[in-house]
């Protein structure tokens, strides 16, 4: 890493390349996320319900959330659609991880889903 010091005001500075900044910043990110998930562990009230290691391993690979808990819960598309109470081609697009800023219909998702809208927001 090509790293310059600057002095200005008694303060020390250091100037790096910006594809070098890129790649800090990604490896604190990804360090924040690694500690929330300890932290998410930390915090589980015993007997509260959990994904398998191997949907937890997906969600932590990036996959849309509201796939896997649509999958783990064993619905449909349409299923789903019908107990929230929207269409299924909505359901569709946000399955698929397209973004939305409908938060009251991912609400009526979460519900049936039975998880905290903060589950499946991560991913939509």
């Amino acid at each position: 890493m090509d790293v310059q010091i600057i002095e200005k005001d008694g303060a020390k500075w250091a100037m790096i390349p910006y594809d070098d900044y890129l790649s800090l910043v990604e490896l604190a990110e990804l360090a924040t996320d690694m500690a929330s998930e300890v932290k998410t562990e930390e915090r589980l009230v015993p007997g509260e319900e959990q994904l398998p290691d191997d949907l937890k391993a997906r969600l932590l690979a990036g996959e849309n959330a509201i796939r896997i808990w649509r999958e783990f819960r064993g619905l449909t598309l349409e299923e789903l659609a019908e107990r929230a109470g929207i269409t299924e081609s909505f359901v569709a697009l946000v399955d698929r991880g397209r973004p939305t800023c409908r938060i009251d219909k991912l609400k009526r998702i979460a519900e049936v889903l039975g998880v905290h809208l903060e589950n499946i927001l991560r991913t939509v």
